[in-house]
Parts: C-alpha cells; sequence; structure tokens
C-alpha cells in the first residue's frame, strides 16, 4: 500500500476489506489491536522521564549504618531460624 492522498488510502482499506472472506475478520480486528498498540507505545516513549533524585532531600531521614548493619542480622536471624 502507498502513501497516497487519505481518501485514496481509504479507498484501498475498504476495497480490501471487502475482498476479505468473513473467516478473516478476527484475524484483522488481532492485526488492528497490535498496531494500536504498537503505536500508542511509541507515543508514550517521546514523553519526559521524572527523575526521583533529591525527592526526600528535605525530609530528615536519620539512619546509620549501624541501625542498617543491625535490622540486616535481626533479619538474617529470623530467616535461619525458619529454615
Amino acid at each position: 500500500m502507498s502513501t497516497n492522498q487519505p481518501v485514496a488510502v481509504e479507498r484501498q482499506i475498504y476495497q480490501a476489506l471487502n475482498e476479505l472472506p468473513p473467516s478473516g475478520f478476527d484475524e484483522l480486528i488481532q492485526f488492528l489491536d497490535y498496531l494500536k498498540h504498537k503505536y500508542k507505545h511509541k507515543a508514550e516513549q517521546g514523553r519526559e522521564v521524572v527523575k526521583l533524585k533529591g525527592l526526600w532531600a528535605d525530609i530528615p531521614f536519620d539512619v546509620t549504618d549501624q541501625d542498617i548493619r543491625h535490622l540486616r542480622q535481626r533479619v538474617s536471624a529470623q530467616l535461619l531460624r525458619k529454615v
């Protein structure tokens, strides 16, 4: 199919649809759904990525390395007791 004027393309689509046997309608609908998904996905890829760096910079979050180490040890001990 060439990239003619929209009216010519519509005629080509209409003609192809009229020549398609009814047994091919389900497959055509599946293919059209695929194309809609494909082009929607491409349009969404152009959206700007939201940057999260520094999102919590103004929130006090006082956790030390020692706190994290202690928590890991507790979790490991609990897991080992279950095994």
